[in-house]
């Protein structure tokens, strides 16, 4: 019988994918849940003594690096920030809920061949109904954006760009 102990910090971390990404396919039904991180960064000057607010959206595929009226987010998130925090970089994670169960009924999860993650910072509080999810960028926020590949699950964004 082995008596050895482990420390916890000698346990292997289960794969593929967050506690929340599990709890929406256990709770929910939602088969095609996963968690992406975005790094968000800026140098643009911001005014300190005004409220900011960051969202963060998630998209399936993209055209290029845009995004078109009709395409729909899979995950969004927002949250207040400041200028510092914003020049020092902003972690978020994004709990993406994608249709289709992969089951033998026909239903498959997307290509992930490519996806979007879109980001912008606007004035306000972070007051936008569900979590900003229908929100676009407004002119005169600063907006990034970011491809990534297959199942990568962190990404980086530096948003300057002043959307018109």
């Amino acid at each position: 019988m082995d008596t050895k102990r482990h420390s916890p910090a000698s346990r292997r971390k289960p794969q593929g994918g967050s506690w929340t990404a599990l709890l929406a396919a256990t709770t929910l039904g939602v088969a095609g849940a996963s968690t992406v991180h975005a790094e968000v960064r800026s140098n643009a000057q911001l005014d300190e003594g005004r409220r900011y607010r960051l969202i963060v959206q998630s998209y399936d595929r993209g055209n290029g690096d845009t995004v078109a009226a009709h395409d729909r987010p899979i995950a969004s998130i927002q949250r207040a920030i400041t200028p510092t925090e914003l020049r020092d970089g902003v972690r978020v994670g994004l709990l993406e809920l994608r249709q289709g169960d992969g089951s033998s009924s026909g239903a498959r999860l997307p290509n992930l061949a490519k996806a979007l993650v879109l980001a912008w910072v606007e004035e306000g509080k972070p007051d936008l109904e569900f979590d900003g999810l229908r929100a676009r960028p407004q002119p005169g926020s600063i907006s990034g954006s970011a491809s990534r590949s297959g199942r990568e699950a962190a990404v980086q964004i530096s948003v300057g760009q002043r959307a018109a």
